[in-house]
């Protein structure tokens, strides 16, 4: 009986540690809303950086003043690298008449505005996901602060709460770089 025990007790154990694994990413290429052909710009995106816990390799929760990361959703890249073309995509597909690159390695010559966004917190936490960054176009630091609702208890629609928050920071950046670069101009 203790051998039939113990047979059954480790492949409990082994079946246990073969749950399935769920990779992610956050970019999705799509064409940020408004009318944006006015905008008529060079323009360089430095990089997003994003905080130590979002480079894990999993994906981060955060509960009470705990970060825990979901065992079984994974990140498929890597994330700052992920986000950082993601931005620069989106904003070529929705600034038609702008000119977007990564900065400074991929083009020589003056631009209109260079791009860097920190992500200072990305998590999600009590029903929500919260996405604050500071973003700096050339001598500009605009803070932002985004907020959406999602189901705790599911992973996918966290990570897809985390894509709607960074879509609407990628509207934030087109709202800037329009002040910036239109005030520039006159």
């Amino acid at each position: 009986m203790k051998m039939l025990m113990s047979v059954l007790f480790f492949m409990i154990v082994l079946t246990s540690g073969c749950s399935q694994k769920t990779y992610y990413m956050l970019s999705k290429p799509h064409l940020i809303e408004g009318e944006h052909d006015h905008l008529t710009a060079t323009i360089g995106v430095e990089r997003v950086s994003v905080p130590e816990y979002l480079r894990k390799g999993k994906v981060p929760v955060q509960q009470g003043n705990r970060i825990v990361y979901l065992d079984d959703a994974l990140w498929a890249v890597d994330i700052e690298e992920d986000l950082t073309d993601a931005l620069i995509f989106d904003l070529q597909k929705s600034l038609s008449k702008s000119r977007v690159f990564h900065y400074p390695w991929e083009r020589e010559g003056a631009v209109d505005a260079v791009v860097e966004v920190k992500i200072k917190r990305f998590i999600a936490q009590d029903g929500y996901v919260y996405l604050d960054a500071v973003v700096h176009v050339n001598d500009h630091d605009k803070i932002v602060s985004l907020k959406e609702s999602v189901d705790m208890q599911n992973p996918s629609d966290i990570v897809a709460g985390m894509q709607r928050a960074f879509f609407a920071l990628e509207r934030e950046v087109i709202g800037i770089l329009d002040d910036i670069v239109v005030s520039k101009r006159r």
